[in-house]
């Protein structure tokens, strides 16, 4: 069956994506060029570019021209990874800055889910950046009693969920997720733009019954989504 000729001209543009012939930031043929070279007419080249702006591949620049749209950054939620690993499989750069570390008594329920009454927590404050652009701003509670070298680390150099893993394996995590107003903290330290939310997600994990950490991850909603693959019997 003869494909319509919109589609035909979208699907020759998601292949020069697919195959990076046509990479982030490249300015794609005009609608008229395009119209040109299919023998169709120029809305329906339009309608074509305008599918694939729809779906997030595309960006129109008015009276300039229409680009290809970096790819957001993926991270599953049902699969619990090193941002390292993710940024890095995507052919980018990763990169740490410590905003701040510190050792609390908590109370409430930072106390409660870690089970630390009375008892000491540290605290890491660190944001990721992919090709030195923020991503993600980590802030983590760890359990002293479960990891008490936590500190001594360099999380300028290691993840902190790739030092977690090596002397208290993941064996249960409690995940939520909820879109929120950043604050001007958030904004500065992600550089988000006005009026763009934040992805918060929140993550609880433990080690053979034990909790250790207690983190709340922020990511700015318009360079970062969240997926998830389930397979069903």
């Amino acid at each position: 069956m003869n494909l319509p000729k919109y589609k035909v001209i979208a699907d020759y543009i998601n292949k020069k994506l697919s195959s990076l012939e046509w990479p982030e930031g490249f300015k794609i043929p005009s609608e008229t060029e395009l119209a040109t070279q299919f023998s169709a007419s120029r809305m329906t080249a339009r309608k074509s570019i305008e599918e694939l702006v729809s779906q997030g591949l595309l960006k129109r620049v008015p009276s300039v021209g229409t680009f290809v749209e970096p790819s957001q950054a993926q991270s599953s939620l049902l699969e619990i990874r090193n941002i390292s690993e993710e940024i890095k499989s995507r052919g980018h750069t990763h990169s740490m800055t410590v905003l701040s570390k510190l050792t609390l008594v908590p109370n409430g329920e930072l106390a409660y889910t870690l089970e630390a009454n009375n008892k000491k927590v540290f605290k890491v404050i660190i944001v990721h950046l992919e090709n030195n652009i923020p991503l993600q701003l980590e802030e983590r509670y760890v359990s002293a009693e479960e990891v008490p070298l936590f500190l001594e680390q360099d999380f300028s150099k290691t993840t902190v969920n790739e030092y977690l893993c090596s002397v208290a394996p993941l064996t249960d995590a409690e995940i939520t997720i909820e879109a929120i107003t950043p604050t001007k903290i958030l904004k500065h330290n992600l550089k988000l733009e006005d009026g763009v939310p934040c992805l918060k997600v929140t993550r609880i994990t433990l080690s053979n019954g034990h909790p250790i950490s207690y983190a709340v991850l922020y990511h700015p909603a318009d360079r970062f989504k969240l997926t998830s693959s389930i397979h069903l019997k």
